[in-house]
């Protein structure tokens, strides 16, 4: 019941965050700013830009407090610091601006010259009202789990990403932001809908899914309280890449999202993940996934993968035994239940992902080019 009352006045709601109360000071070479950033749906993004001396414009995102609408930043700079702030709302609403490139904010001062961050409709005032006090919920915020597609994606067809989203309070508001790699701004807005517990999908139009984009995921319980699903951290934007179509190329019975590491140490196992699914538009999942590898003797193994229920829909893992120096090469195959089609998660049987086992950073596996002796023989070339 909570829910639909937020998702309409999300709706509604087509104006940019409110910057206000911003502070910055500066001391030791570092700066620091914090400002009061609100807005009835949520604030997906809060970017300051600045600079010294007069050099090139920096962009620092700015991080939101856990219990509060204190968004905060810091970075180094002395006394000609000058900088401004730009935000934009979940909803794609924004950007609002404190301050701006042509007039920018000296650190230590309390408000911009001719320009002060606002929405862009000043509501008129309202009758104070007594509310009781808000206490901050000691619950956290959403929790978003996501594998980027692993492959080059084919262009020009709807792609289906999936997730898992989960909170201590009901999840209100969840999407997906995309745009072109290399822009800023959120971007176009995605519905990121529930499918069943705590699994949501999305999907990227076919006529958006060309050259490269970035994406986002965001999600944002009754409470108020948001949080946002990155590549590795939380404002860093996933990046896929489309690409044409070959002719003559078949599309695979899968689709596979493997991250496989660049090192793993001497004497440790090798865990190797996959989410594998269906094409189509219904969801479906192999009925036998296993991992073809080889390791410093050269000798090909089979290793099966079994259901791994932290990798969402279609999620698998293997564990691979410890490995003296030098590499690992492994492809994931995966067939149906009947076994009349199989696909691998390189796209072709004659190549591996490589995986250098050193001690010390910085080795890297070399590529190889080679069939696969174990691998089913209707796996493409």
């Amino acid at each position: 019941m909570l829910f639909l009352p937020l998702a309409a006045r999300s709706a509604d709601d087509t104006r940019p965050p409110a910057i206000s109360d911003v502070r910055s000071t500066q001391r030791g070479g570092q700066v620091h700013i914090e400002a009061r950033i609100t807005d009835e749906t949520g604030v997906l993004m809060a970017t300051c830009h600045h600079r010294s001396g007069g050099g090139r414009w920096l962009d620092a995102p700015m991080t939101k407090n856990d219990y509060d609408d204190t968004f905060k930043v810091s970075f180094a700079g002395g006394p000609d610091t000058e900088y401004w702030i730009d935000s934009s709302d979940l909803l794609g609403n924004g950007p609002s601006t404190y301050g701006a490139a042509a007039k920018p904010v000296a650190v230590g001062t309390s408000s911009p010259k001719e320009a002060q961050a606002q929405r862009e409709t000043p509501e008129p005032p309202k009758r104070r009202e007594h509310r009781p006090v808000k206490v901050a919920s000691k619950a956290g915020p959403p929790v978003i789990d996501h594998r980027k597609p692993g492959a080059t994606l084919p262009e020009g067809k709807e792609v289906t990403l999936r997730a898992r989203v989960r909170g201590d309070a009901a999840i209100a508001f969840s999407g997906v932001f995309l745009r072109k790699q290399g822009e800023s701004g959120p971007g176009t807005r995605l519905a990121l809908s529930r499918v069943e517990g705590e699994s949501y999908e999305a999907k990227i139009p076919a006529d958006k899914a060309h050259g490269n984009v970035e994406y986002l995921l965001a999600a944002k319980d009754e409470n108020g309280k948001q949080s946002f699903g990155g590549d590795g951290s939380p404002s860093t934007w996933f990046a896929i890449s489309f690409k044409p179509i070959q002719q003559g190329v078949v599309e695979q019975a899968f689709r596979f999202a493997v991250n496989p590491p660049a090192r793993v140490r001497p004497g440790r196992s090798l865990t190797v993940r996959a989410q594998i699914t269906g094409p189509g538009d219904e969801p479906s999942v192999p009925g036998k996934a296993q991992v073809l590898w080889r390791g410093g003797d050269g000798q090909e193994q089979v290793t099966d993968m079994q259901p791994d229920a932290t990798g969402g829909l279609g999620g698998f893992k293997a564990e691979l035994p410890p490995q003296t120096a030098g590499a690992v090469y492994y492809q994931v195959v995966a067939c149906e239940p009947s076994g009349s089609k199989c696909a691998v998660s390189t796209g072709s049987k004659r190549k591996w992902h490589a995986v250098a086992i050193a001690a010390a950073p910085g080795a890297k596996a070399a590529a190889i080019d080679a069939a696969s002796s174990k691998a089913p023989g209707s796996l493409p070339e």
